[in-house]
């Protein structure tokens, strides 16, 4: 039965996707309120700890975003100092910003809700987090093998950031942390970082979508990203002795 609630929650979202290509906001906000409704049936809790004031979970996104905007943000300005990229700055305007960080937000949302949270919820004294938390991270890589166009590269970084995410939701007591930090990686791979805030432009290869991410960008963004897990390893033992 938790297998089918999963499945079904999957292909609601992606669905949704499709039958609303044209709108991909529109199509990400109904496929993240139908996971969360079916997230919410199975227990799952976007905070965890059950005592958090709505500040306190505004601080754990805040941090997780610069957790997220850090990681990226370090792939681009590796690649300037092996110059793979040329960094400049961008032309900030309200409206495409706003955009920008309510299409990460969202889309974030979805796929810690479908990828990370509903499984956890699932697996629940059933299942160790050590097994747990890589397979979440299995998970959210699965459909990108068989997508179009897709690379190593670009598997890999889904594969690594997804175990990444999932450590954070541990280290956050629930969603937030790990939602933040999707959002941010996002959005300063992405929007913020093509004329936004900032204007980044590579020499060779892309980073989003992260299915087809190829050349120089691809590998500075799942080295650091990997590079970032065994911070959040050493974080989480910290925290589970405290």
């Amino acid at each position: 039965m938790d297998a089918v609630r999963l499945l079904g929650a999957g292909a609601i979202a992606f669905g949704v996707e499709g039958l609303f290509e044209s709108n991909r906001m529109l199509a990400l906000m109904v496929g993240a309120l139908a996971v969360d409704w079916l997230a919410g049936r199975s227990g799952l809790k976007w905070d965890e700890s059950g005592d958090a004031t709505w500040q306190q979970l505004g601080l754990r996104l805040g941090k997780g975003a610069l957790i997220g905007a850090a990681i990226a943000l370090v792939s681009v300005f590796v690649l300037a100092l092996l110059r793979k990229a040329s960094v400049g700055l961008g032309e900030p305007a309200p409206v495409g910003i706003a955009i920008g960080l309510l299409t990460a937000l969202v889309q974030a949302a979805r796929d810690e809700l479908l990828f990370r949270g509903m499984p956890l919820v699932l697996m629940q004294d059933r299942v160790a987090d050590r097994w747990a938390l890589p397979f979440t991270a299995l998970l959210g890589a699965a459909p990108l093998v068989l997508a179009a166009r897709a690379t190593p590269t670009g598997v890999a970084i889904v594969l690594l950031s997804g175990f990444a995410f999932a450590l954070l939701w541990r280290l956050g007591k629930g969603m937030y942390l790990a939602w933040g930090a999707h959002a941010g990686w996002l959005f300063f791979s992405g929007t913020g970082v093509r004329g936004m805030l900032l204007d980044v432009r590579f020499s060779g290869g892309q980073l989003l979508p992260v299915a087809t991410a190829s050349g120089a960008p691809a590998w500075a963004a799942l080295i650091v990203m990997a590079l970032s897990i065994p911070a959040l390893l050493v974080w989480m033992r910290r925290v589970s002795r405290a």
